[in-house]
């Protein structure tokens, strides 16, 4: 859009704005796309028509929503805003959500996103968002839900249902946006799926901050024993004494007769999984090793074997540390059956112990193969069994033969041959005598 159709639009909205008072009540409400592609703001301006038929769209590029006034955005009821997190301009994607959450904290503002992932939801949403979407997957469902949550809540709302349920029946924010009641939280995204849990981005009601939520559904689940519940309790309160900078904090945990749930600190740098995407420096790996066979030391020590250690539960932080999560199916036995079901998305075949394949409950020998795996991934740039099926995965785990290292750095072969041997016996036995052996082929430097 050029520069003078910015400039006319937000004239427009400025007469909006300045008839705001005098003008009748009407049966439309406006917010506002935001994006330099007129094209996919259209596109995008025509889904919330359809989400909400009473929610109609203003477009504005970047440089024409610069122009608008504070009492201009507050005309609107919500700002829509496109985010390019993939492109190379040099500036911060989210800093717009930032000035706009500044400029207008009452106007809520939904980022749609272009190649963005976990950690940039995250980014969105300590930067201000009321809600985040990858533009690619829009739900109009759910996006219609998430609406009437944000935008229906006013005084002057037309976007409630004619017929409104008895208050004592009304549904929680959550519930409308078709996500699980927990109580005292406020579940904004789901940002990770497993077969037996679902991981959300929410926030506590009582301590103001984003929380790392996993929710298990037990109502009608005859497998999660009165047993399972009481020691998914006590393991949490274990964990929650732990004190360590590569163990994630333990916010809060319950049972409810519906769920059973943990709350994490959350890490907006997101995991190793995306930093096994590109190569990892010998030194880099070497300190990724060391600081997860710490946080094994201490989890070990505790009696707690965590069962399905792999990159996506492995969070980094700002300073390069990285943090152990998903602590809460660490009683979990990932027997065959179970395995045979998994999407190889959750990328836990690749990194289980060959005893969990066969059904054994592994100790913390099984954690230190999957260390091994890890440790492997990142010294090689690859994974040393992969396979079109679970099976051939499997076969590798148990009967196959771990590929050489690169040439440079061959002197780790014997560490990793004995962290990824079939017989857990032949293992280290402990996260101590791995540690111990690193510092003889890789004497660690003073920080």
């Amino acid at each position: 859009m050029t520069p003078a159709a910015n400039i006319a639009v937000a004239n427009v909205a400025a007469k909006r704005a300045s008839n705001l008072k005098s003008a009748p009540a009407r049966a439309t409400q406006l917010c506002l796309v935001v994006h330099d592609d007129l094209e996919l703001r259209l596109r995008l301006a025509s889904l919330v028509r359809r989400a909400v038929p009473t929610l109609e769209a203003d477009s504005l590029s970047i440089s024409g929503l610069d122009n608008l006034s504070v009492e201009q955005l507050r005309s609107y009821r919500a700002v829509l805003l496109i985010v390019e997190f993939m492109k190379q301009s040099g500036s911060d994607p989210v800093a717009v959500v930032s000035a706009l959450h500044a400029r207008a904290p009452v106007v809520p503002v939904l980022v749609f996103a272009r190649h963005g992932d976990e950690r940039c939801a995250a980014r969105a949403m300590k930067a201000g968002a009321a809600d985040y979407w990858p533009i690619h997957s829009v739900d109009v469902a759910e996006l219609a839900a998430s609406l009437q949550t944000l935008l229906g809540t006013g005084e002057s709302s037309e976007l409630q249902s004619p017929a409104k349920p008895p208050a004592s029946a009304s549904p929680t924010p959550s519930e409308s946006a078709g996500l699980p009641d927990v109580p005292g939280y406020r579940l904004l995204k789901k940002i990770a799926h497993s077969t037996s849990a679902t991981v959300y981005l929410a926030r506590n009601s009582d301590l103001a901050q984003m929380v790392a939520l996993k929710v298990q559904t037990i109502r009608g689940m005859p497998s999660v024993s009165d047993e399972d519940q009481q020691r998914f309790a006590r393991e949490c309160e274990i964990l929650s004494s732990l004190n360590h900078r590569s163990i994630a904090d333990v916010i809060d945990f319950g049972i409810t007769p519906d769920y059973l749930y943990l709350a994490l600190e959350y890490f907006p740098c997101g995991s190793m999984r995306e930093r096994l995407k590109n190569p990892v420096s010998e030194s880099d790996a070497l300190n990724y090793a060391r600081q997860i066979g710490g946080a094994l030391q201490v989890v070990h020590g505790a009696g707690i074997i965590h069962r399905d250690l792999k990159p996506s539960n492995i969070m980094l932080t700002n300073d390069n540390r990285v943090v152990l999560i998903d602590f809460g199916s660490a009683r979990a036995q990932l027997v065959s059956q179970d395995l045979s079901r998994s999407d190889l998305m959750t990328g836990t075949p690749y990194y289980v112990c060959p005893e969990q394949i066969s059904g054994q409950d592994p100790d913390q020998r099984g954690d230190l193969y999957s260390l091994g795996v890890i440790f492997y991934e990142m010294l090689a740039g690859r994974l040393p069994f992969t396979g079109n099926t679970l099976s051939d995965i499997f076969d590798g785990h148990r009967e196959g033969v771990v590929p050489p290292l690169p040439a440079a750095r061959s002197r780790f072969e014997p560490l990793i041959q004995r962290l990824l041997a079939k017989n857990p016996q032949e293992r280290y036995a402990t996260a101590q005598g791995f540690l111990e052996a690193l510092e003889t082929i890789a004497p660690a430097r003073p920080a």
